[in-house]
């Protein structure tokens, strides 16, 4: 099963451009960069890095294009993070043969979060307690499988991605709770400290997350009226 645009959209309130791009499909040479791209990536970049770097931005161009946004440069910010229009915020994620990209507007959302993990590359048993918090461990139960981890891992890389553009505010795995939602397909996740300004600690995050393939999704996003779901 192919990774679709319409289960990056899932559960996700507000319109947004979503953009994949497959490795496979980009021929010999990477996607062409703007040259602010190139140099944010730099010139000693090594040529797999070059690769999945252009293939994200490839996915970004792709998903503002979606969003009626005529495709410029995503710079790199100096946390790493992509540096979108104004008025736009998002995320990239890659794995080993793909990159997805989401955007939507700031009217919209304080911040989007996306993370795509392969199953087979995904946290080993031993990784468990770096990254769950002591309630989440009953749920994951790494002794059974790591398909729970790797949900997990994933969910909270799409909310500290989500987070992050809110005031820059990094957050660790034990800066948030997550809570698994069968019937949803979703985690809930209880952010455990400040964000920004009206959104302290106790904001509630929802995180969709599936295994498709051998692959997992996570999206996550805070709306722009976030500081009214808090305790």
């Amino acid at each position: 099963m192919r990774l679709t645009a319409e289960l990056v959209r899932r559960g996700l309130p507000c319109p947004v451009g979503v953009g994949i791009r497959y490795l496979a499909e980009t021929g010999v040479e990477p996607p062409p960069l703007y040259p602010l791209e190139a140099e944010a990536l730099g010139p000693l970049a090594a040529e797999r890095r070059r690769l999945f770097f252009a293939l994200g931005r490839a996915a970004a161009h792709d998903a503002l294009d979606e969003l009626g946004i005529r495709p410029v440069p995503v710079g790199r910010a100096a946390g790493g993070e992509p540096l979108w229009p104004a008025g736009i915020v998002g995320a990239i994620s890659h794995s080993r043969d793909l990159a997805v990209a989401v955007v939507g507007r700031r009217t919209d959302y304080a911040g989007l979060g996306v993370d795509i993990e392969e199953l087979a590359r995904g946290p080993s048993p031993r990784a468990a307690r770096l990254i769950c918090r002591p309630r989440e461990m009953e749920w994951v139960d790494p002794e059974a499988g790591t398909t729970r981890l790797a949900m997990l891992f994933s969910a909270k890389e799409a909310v500290f991605k989500a987070a992050y553009p809110i005031e820059q505010v990094w957050l660790g795995f034990a800066d948030a709770e997550l809570t698994w939602h069968a019937d949803r397909g979703a985690f809930e996740a209880l952010v455990l400290k400040s964000v920004g300004e009206g959104f302290s600690a106790g904001l509630k995050i929802d995180v969709n997350c599936a295994v498709i393939g051998g692959l997992v999704l996570s999206t996550a996003y805070v709306t722009a009226a976030a500081d009214q779901r808090r305790h």
